[in-house]
């Protein structure tokens, strides 16, 4: 993939909008890929791993806001378990096949298409839930924080499944050197720009748009949260990875997670938390 530091100024509206046409073109070619088999799910699947649901908990009539959530697999898996399950998500093209699966299903769950960093439904949640390849996409925590809060009850949870941050800084190749760093890890004002986006359902596509990323150290996560009004309860760092980043990464014993011999790092992490009652 060819990366480089971001030279233009379209400050952030100009760099999502991007992303979103980005994100629009590759909904027909996931729903239509292995990656996530759709016809498994339309057959009674669930698009949640033993991280997701051991993290949130039961659901059962339980109301659940599922943050960039793209085509919709994970908000109606939630619906499936009982919750009442409301997903967002940036992209129109996601939110409309979103929407044409619950209604193929019937399953109860709604979609709203919304930025999260600006997203506010004027309603709130028992449970917030975002998972997999989410905050990369986000150039400010602070407002994606704002908005958890926002979409919380007093005592509502927060749950978030992510890669480890420490990735987005090495290159996608090795040399007998070792690990080659080549992007930022800590806050960086300007994203780190790549010139053909391709899709992680099949890499020698290519989709004809670019895409920016930042990268996000746990440390501003968590800082990002607290500022919010919310009080992290449970973290933990882990050796797997539901997707496959750098080339030298082996399959794990679990179906579907990959990790590195020896384990010589955190692939993931997990973080739960609680919206404070704030006077």
């Amino acid at each position: 993939m060819t990366t480089r530091p971001s030279t233009s100024a379209p400050g952030h509206a100009g760099w999502l909008a991007s992303n979103q046409a980005m994100w629009d073109a590759r909904v027909p070619l996931h729903t239509t890929s292995n990656w996530y088999d759709l016809e498994g799910f339309r057959h009674g699947g669930l698009a949640l791993d033993d991280l997701e649901r051991a993290g949130v908990g039961e659901v059962q009539g339980r109301s659940l806001l599922h943050l960039q959530c793209h085509f919709g697999l994970g908000t109606l898996s939630w619906s499936r378990l009982g919750a009442d399950a409301t997903g967002v998500d940036f992209s129109a093209e996601a939110i409309s096949q979103a929407r044409a699966l619950a209604n193929e299903l019937e399953l109860r769950a709604h979609f709203e298409q919304a930025e999260v960093s600006s997203c506010r439904l004027g309603r709130t949640f028992d449970i917030c839930f975002t998972s997999w390849g989410v905050l990369m996409w986000l150039p400010d925590l602070a407002a994606w924080a704002r908005t958890i809060a926002a979409h919380l009850r007093p005592g509502g949870e927060f749950f978030l499944a992510e890669g480890h941050p420490h990735l987005f800084i090495w290159d996608d190749e090795r040399d007998g050197a070792g690990y080659l760093p080549r992007h930022p890890y800590f806050r960086h004002r300007e994203p780190v720009t790549d010139l053909e986006a391709s899709t992680y359902v099949d890499t020698s596509h290519q989709i004809g748009h670019p895409q920016y990323r930042w990268n996000h150290p746990i440390s501003e996560v968590v800082t990002a949260l607290a500022n919010a009004g919310l009080r992290i309860t449970d973290f933990a760092e882990h050796p797997r990875l539901p997707w496959q980043p750098l080339s030298w990464m082996v399959p794990d014993q679990r179906p579907g997670w990959w990790r590195i011999d020896q384990d010589p790092f955190p692939l993931s992490f997990t973080l739960k938390a609680v919206k404070e009652n704030r006077p």
